[in-house]
């Protein structure tokens, strides 16, 4: 079967920088200022063919080609999170023909992204009513036999209650700061778009346990930890979806 793929998604690995990304940063130029000012204190330079005493200029240079590989993967994080909020912009506020995802029982889904050969891939679908990207497969082991990328939820509280949180950092990696995030086939979470991440120490942790089509919750004490707190949506279809996937140019 032949394959189609529509406009891509494009991958970032980080959306966001956490707090501490952040402060990693701030010192990493700090330093550097700070030889800078060093350096810009007359001296008398040994000379430039002096094999043992760098010159004022080495050492700029030094820092400068250390500076160098920082802010080219700012400069990118950056460019990718505008690719990112331009491809959402466009695909909410787009007018032409796209194409549409449904299952077998009509239930509409949303704009596909891309899709593979049946039942050896990820059909990626971008949710209008959600503003989420979902990514669905006809697995046994995705929940509801078809949401593929189900989320590890944590907790502050030693037995999987009370607030939900997502580490940023597994967040960030993974890019999945946009998506829907299905923890169980009755729950179903987002990270809200003016969340920003907190520190919390963690104490346990839940997931979806396929084998034995339930919820399992183990301990796992993490210390202060950088996460997200997770909100839970509804879906705007009835789940589980019936397979297959339909698609329509519309």
């Amino acid at each position: 079967m032949s394959k189609y793929t529509a406009p891509q998604r494009i991958p970032s690995k980080r959306r966001s920088l956490s707090h501490r990304t952040l402060i990693v940063l701030a010192a990493g130029f700090l330093v550097p200022a700070l030889l800078l000012a060093i350096a810009s204190t007359p001296v008398n330079a040994a000379p430039s063919n002096n094999p043992i005493f760098a010159t004022i200029q080495d050492v700029r240079n030094a820092i400068n080609a250390a500076l160098a590989p920082i802010q080219n993967a700012i400069a990118d994080l950056q460019t990718q999170q505008a690719n990112q909020a331009t491809q959402i912009s466009n695909l909410q506020n787009s007018t032409s023909k796209q194409f549409k995802v449904y299952d077998a029982n009509g239930q509409e889904l949303g704009i596909l992204i891309s899709h593979t050969v049946p039942t050896v891939g990820v059909t990626t679908v971008y949710s209008t009513a959600l503003n989420r990207f979902m990514f669905l497969e006809l697995e046994p082991d995705s929940i509801d036999g078809i949401f593929y990328n189900n989320v590890t939820t944590f907790y502050h509280s030693t037995d999987c209650t009370g607030t939900k949180y997502a580490i940023a950092d597994d967040v960030n990696r993974n890019n999945t700061y946009d998506d829907l995030m299905p923890a169980s086939p009755s729950a179903y979470y987002v990270i809200p778009d003016s969340e920003t991440p907190a520190t919390v120490s963690l104490n346990s942790e839940e997931y979806w346990y396929a084998a034995l089509n339930k919820l399992v919750c183990i301990g796992a004490i993490r210390g202060d930890t950088q996460v997200y707190q997770l909100q839970q949506v509804g879906l705007p279809f009835s789940v589980p979806l019936a397979a297959p996937l339909h698609f329509k140019y519309q």
